[in-house]
């Protein structure tokens, strides 16, 4: 029987020759040069200066007490959240089941041991 060539190699092969002539054409750094970085920087800087009032409106509205109109709510007061029972409750049972099946075949397994000694 005769060993057929893998197509599989050439197109690699030809793959990465791709990928490396992809490769050579890209620029050499993604970085702009510091002079032009510091000129972006400064108008960037001059763009979003801000006045006297506007840096009194934002301190007024960052100390305004708006979280306590939302924590005012009457919706509090409905009683006992059964989600908690959820959360926990099935965790519990579950650990539970499985300590009482492990001890209970410990338990026969010391049962079993100490009717072979005696």
């Amino acid at each position: 029987m005769a060993r057929s060539r893998s197509f599989l190699a050439p197109a690699l092969l030809a793959a990465a020759l791709v990928a490396g002539a992809l490769l050579c054409h890209l620029p050499i750094g993604f970085v702009p040069p510091a002079t032009s970085a510091a000129r972006l920087g400064d108008r960037l800087l001059a763009e979003r200066a801000l006045d006297g009032a506007q840096v009194a409106i934002a301190a007024a509205l960052a100390i305004s007490p708006l979280p306590v109109v939302a924590l005012a709510s009457s919706d509090d007061d409905e009683g006992f959240d059964f989600r908690i029972v959820a959360v926990l409750g099935l965790p519990v049972v579950a650990a539970s089941w499985a300590l009482f099946n492990v001890w209970r075949v410990a338990f026969r397994q010391g049962v079993r041991l100490n009717e072979g000694l005696s």
